[in-house]
């Protein structure tokens, strides 16, 4: 299965210039099988998610959503909670809210912004960090392995696509076929997955 957890619509990310029928479509076109929208603070409504579904079926299309906290930018997928709408949590609040609701919390795009991770990562650490996208720094690959090993984080590769044309370059190769959330999530903890960059 070929799936990217980071991709941007434009239906509720100001930044991004296409929207999800054309961020799906390229997908498919790229051979993917799978992906999550994680739009910044704006989930995509679960009538919206059933629908885009039944509309592209077998490709699966799951509900995320992107938050920046203490300057730094996270994804939580799996959990449809307005509540991540509203910017109301501490990290250490969303760590727990996350964990509660076994839902799955990604540290994006590290060291795109400043030199150093502003989280206590070793206290509260998410379940994977980002080692491949369009805007993480290629420089930090050593940092970034070094932060994952100390804090017992899956990597991932990821688009953060805001474009229908950048859609398909990273993405994560699981074992299994289009399987749930959770088994994707389990699959990832385990770090078996595969990068394409």
């Amino acid at each position: 299965m070929k799936l990217d957890l980071h991709v941007h619509t434009k239906e509720r990310s100001l930044c991004a210039r296409d929207s999800e029928d054309a961020q799906i479509q390229a997908a498919i076109t790229a051979g993917l099988h799978g992906l999550f929208i994680t739009d910044h603070w704006l989930l995509v409504p679960e009538k919206r998610l059933r629908e885009l579904n039944q509309t592209y079926a077998p490709f699966r299309i799951f509900g995320g959503i992107e938050v920046n906290l203490d300057g730094e930018d996270l994804l939580v997928l799996g959990i449809q909670d307005p509540l991540l709408e509203k910017r109301q949590l501490t990290y250490p609040e969303l760590h727990t809210f996350v964990r509660a609701r076994s839902g799955f919390l990604i540290l994006a795009h590290p060291f795109r912004y400043r030199s150093k991770i502003n989280l206590p990562l070793d206290t509260y650490p998410p379940d994977a960090i980002e080692l491949y996208t369009l805007n993480t720094p290629r420089e930090a690959e050593g940092e970034i392995r070094a932060i994952a090993q100390q804090n017992g984080l899956s990597l991932l590769s990821n688009s953060d696509a805001h474009a229908s044309w950048q859609v398909g370059t990273h993405y994560n190769i699981l074992q299994n076929g289009v399987v749930d959330e959770q088994t994707i999530f389990r699959q990832l903890r385990l770090g078996t997955h595969e990068f394409y960059r």
